[in-house]
């Protein structure tokens, strides 16, 4: 018997085809107003991070990493020659940009699988002074930094909660052990859930130190991966790439009260009894 294998696109589906999406929700942290809900797109060096995981192979050509094109303090060249990808290079950290949208609100670019946050356009988390460069406490919180000048500027954050993997069927039941012996016809779904925070000390001191507080805004979100090299007591990721891109309408920072909560449920999703392990 031929089984013809369809793809869609941008949720597009026929009732042959059950499969979940990644759901991103924007709540505003302080009265937990949802702003925005939707979902991201994997790009092209997450694609590769993702085959590359999967099936032990290498990229034959590797994108460039943020540290290299933002000169990122403490890069490092180690060579690397086995097969796919170091170990423990995994998704550990976010960014955001200003690259989603236009001036207007309706004006929400589409995502291109072929680009990233471009670093023009990414925001930094903190914009210290040399002279106030941030507590070490919070050096476990934010990283890709940079000293420029008379600044010191931290690109990247880590996520707020540890990513958790969920597998339920749709009431909310957890699977179990037996799930094979269930007589349960219901659907089961399989999600990664993850927490990020722009909080009321992100992003706006870089606006403030460079074009001024009414620029202050983001509209664009980039799950990133790399790996872990200690110096000096501290974490330094390198080969940051991004994984996923998602745009959504302006979200203005000019209250300085204000912080963002981003929820991510990362789902998987299956056509015709043959699953796909896809982040989209």
């Amino acid at each position: 018997m031929n089984k013809e294998m369809q793809l869609f696109e941008k949720g597009k589906y026929n009732d042959s085809v059950a499969y979940n999406k990644t759901v991103i929700e924007i709540r505003d942290a302080f009265t937990h107003e949802c702003m925005f809900r939707g979902s991201n797109k994997v790009i092209l060096a997450g694609s590769a991070f993702t085959a590359a995981k999967h099936f032990n192979i290498s990229p034959l050509a590797k994108t460039p990493s943020y540290n290299s094109v933002l000169g990122l303090d403490n890069t490092v060249s180690e060579p690397f020659t086995d097969p796919g990808i170091r170990r423990d290079e995994q998704v550990f950290l976010f960014a955001v940009g200003t690259n989603g949208c236009g001036l207007e609100n309706s004006q929400v670019y589409d995502v291109d699988y072929s680009k990233w946050i471009k670093p023009e356009f990414l925001v930094p988390f903190r914009y210290q002074l040399k002279t106030n460069d941030l507590d070490p406490t919070l050096r476990d919180k934010y990283f890709g930094r940079k000293v420029y000048g008379d600044n010191i500027l931290y690109y990247f954050k880590s996520f707020e909660t540890t990513p958790e993997l969920k597998q339920q069927y749709s009431d909310g039941t957890p699977i179990d052990e037996n799930v094979y012996l269930s007589n349960r016809v219901d659907e089961i779904e399989s999600y990664v859930e993850i927490q990020l925070k722009v909080t009321k000390d992100d992003c706006r001191d870089f606006f403030i130190g460079t074009t001024g507080i009414n620029d202050a805004k983001v509209n664009s979100i980039s799950l990133l991966t790399g790996w872990k090299k200690q110096i000096d007591g501290y974490d330094y990721f390198q080969d940051i790439r991004p994984l996923t891109e998602l745009h959504f309408p302006n979200e203005p920072l000019i209250d300085l009260t204000k912080g963002l909560d981003i929820i991510y449920q990362i789902y998987y999703w299956y056509i015709e009894g043959v699953t796909l392990y896809y982040l989209f």
